[in-house]
This record gives structure tokens, sequence and C-alpha cells, in this order.
């Protein structure tokens, strides 16, 4: 199974030779097509130019990064009054919810006003101790750069931008 690497500049699929430049300090492996577009502009990058192969070099392996599946959550609007109708539902004082999460009674009085948003960590504790649901998940939202979806900006694009700017003046 082979892993298939892609230019950092233009974000193509590298067929044949990857390239190892240098642009303003970041290290980029890109494709022959950047590459020689990079190598015939003076001054804007350099090509690192590898040492001496050792005798047992095992293939280099790049791969585009993997996007985390990681869901993010955020505290419901109408915290206070689930955590406090519950809490009366349980027959609880405020100071037993407290001892139950380990945390401060005042703090519990100030989640329950609506002054004071539990941090995710107290909702999570908070959602055990009184069986309710306080936190949701958060949707991503995806901005769009104009008409196509599948536009992303790579750093080819934002190069290519730069140099015509440079260019004009």
């Amino acid at each position: 199974m082979s892993d298939l690497m892609f230019c950092e500049m233009c974000g193509a699929p590298i067929k044949g030779r990857a390239y190892k430049v240098n642009i303003e300090g970041s290290v980029l492996t890109v494709c022959h097509r950047c590459y020689s577009r990079i190598s015939t502009t003076p001054g804007s990058a350099t090509p690192i130019i590898p040492k001496k192969k050792p005798e047992k070099k095992k293939p280099m392996v790049i791969s585009r990064p993997r996007r985390s599946s990681r869901v993010e959550y955020d505290v419901v609007d109408d915290y206070a009054i689930r955590i406090k109708n519950a809490r009366e539902k349980l027959g609880w004082t405020t100071m037993a919810l407290a001892q139950r999460v380990m945390e401060k009674e005042t703090v519990i009085k100030r989640i329950e006003t609506g002054r004071l948003r539990p941090s995710i960590e107290l909702a999570r504790k908070l959602e055990k101790a009184l069986n309710i649901v306080l936190l949701e998940p958060v949707a991503e939202e995806e901005i769009s750069m104009g008409g196509s979806k599948d536009f992303e900006l790579t750093l080819g694009d934002m190069a290519n931008i730069r140099m015509r700017g440079k260019k004009k003046a």
C-alpha cells in the first residue's frame, strides 16, 4: 500500500519525485511543477539540497493531515432552569448538589441564577449528578469563498497572489 503525497503549495497529488524547499523559513514538500516555478523566481525560495543518502534509508512518507472527528460541545442556553428544576425535583439543597459535584455552594447558586455559565467539565458533573442533559454538540459552519463548495485556498494560491502584487508595484 503506497501513501499518496500532496504538494503543500498547490494541493495536487505528487507524481514522481517530491522536492523540499525553504520558503521564508518554512520547509515545504512540493511537486515538480511548483518546484520549477520556485527555482526560477530569484530570492523567493531556496531548494533544500539533500545530504548524502545513508545506506539504509527508508522511503519518506508524507501524508495529508487527518481531520479529527472530535465533536465540540457547548452548554445549552437554558442551563440555569434545567439545573434548578432537577435539583428541586430530587429534593436537594444547593449545598447538597455542591458537595456531590465537589464545587462551592456559591458557584451552584450563581449557575442557577444564570450569572455563571458552567465549564464543560462542571456541566458533565452536573449532568451525571442530576441525570439531565446540559451539553449539546456544536455544528461547525463551513465558510464559503464564493461559487464552488470544493474550493480550498492553498499556500501556492497565496504565493501566486503575493507574486502578482509585487509585479504591479
